[in-house]
């Protein structure tokens, strides 16, 4: 593990050329929304017993993840498919009501002036773009990899390897900025340096992979 200041003086020195971010539960508190969507998509199909509790365990992983063991669990008879591209529709009339997570916005100002930013999520594009449009970020972003982007999600490091190549930089000259075991590792696997910012919902997984863990975003140091 480095020292805190080690990224200030890593872009400082422009060892640390590009930043990528995660979006949900790194730049947006929007873990409950997506809860909610998942919990009216479910609740439509009959299953009244999704609770918060059992979303959490799939902070991190794939859309199609949830779906498929809801699929099995309680046997439902549409596919993979139908049911994530439902509980999007629900979704993506609830992002006016996300936020972003404190010291986010100032980071990416700051951080915009000395590095190349993108982002790379396995949340859908669509998503992305709507989320950071509605924040006034969208411009500071050159990059953005959604999961329907590339074939392996996270803990894959596919991701990361494609947002890097994107930005026409080596992944070993991009930090990446992570909330959840599954990103870290798969930022870890393509060569990047990590930062892991753990929130509620992900303080026990493990961050062994990470290279630099802060509390939340608005203590990461930058540069002067």
């Amino acid at each position: 593990m480095v020292d805190r200041c080690e990224i200030k003086e890593m872009v400082k020195e422009k060892m640390i050329k590009g930043l990528i971010f995660d979006m949900d539960g790194t730049i947006a508190d929007t873990e409950h929304t997506h809860f909610l969507a998942w919990e009216q998509t479910l609740r439509e199909r009959g299953v009244n017993s999704f609770t918060f509790e059992a979303f959490v365990s799939y902070v991190g992983v794939s859309n199609e993840a949830l779906a498929h063991d809801y699929i099995v669990s309680h046997k439902l008879k549409e596919s993979i498919e139908v049911l994530c591209n439902r509980k999007q529709r629900i979704y993506l009339d609830l992002i006016p009501q996300v936020q972003l997570l404190p010291g986010v916005e100032q980071i990416v100002r700051k951080y915009s002036e000395r590095c190349q930013l993108g982002v790379a999520s396995s949340s859908d594009c669509i998503e992305l773009e709507l989320i950071l449009q509605n924040a006034g970020l969208r411009n500071y972003f050159e990059v953005i990899v959604g999961g329907d982007m590339v074939q392996n999600k996270k803990p894959d490091p596919e991701i990361y390897l494609q947002a890097a190549r994107r930005l026409g930089l080596q992944p070993q000259e991009c930090c990446a900025f992570e909330d959840s075991e599954a990103g870290v590792q798969a930022a870890s696997r393509a060569g990047l340096f990590v930062v892991a910012v753990p929130h509620s919902l992900t303080l026990q997984h493990d961050f062994g992979h990470a290279d630099l863990i802060f509390d939340s975003m608005d203590q990461v140091i930058l540069p002067t």
